[in-house]
């Protein structure tokens, strides 16, 4: 059975990843994407919901996807970015 520890793919990033994290990276700084990662999802969700749920509906499931989609951006940058990866040892 292979052991995920000592797995080459885990500690190996993917190029095109990186050199996709690189571009985005390049874009703003990271603070700034968070912000607008957020925002952009906070509007895509709470959008709709405020017509179809209210507005508490809308603060409520616009805050939570805002937030999962900006957590799933800072794992993207941390997980591909070039240089935060040191081989296992």
């Amino acid at each position: 059975m292979r052991s995920w520890i000592n797995s080459t793919e885990f500690t190996t990033p993917d190029p095109i990843m990186s050199a996709l994290t690189d571009v985005d990276a390049a874009f703003a700084c990271p603070p700034l994407m968070v912000a607008i990662v957020f925002s952009v999802a906070y509007l895509l969700v709470g959008i709709p919901v405020h017509f179809t749920r209210g507005a508490l509906a809308r603060d409520v499931l616009g805050t939570l996807a805002g937030v999962f989609a900006a957590l799933v951006y800072i794992t993207w940058v941390l997980g591909f970015h070039a240089n935060i990866h040191s081989p296992l040892r």
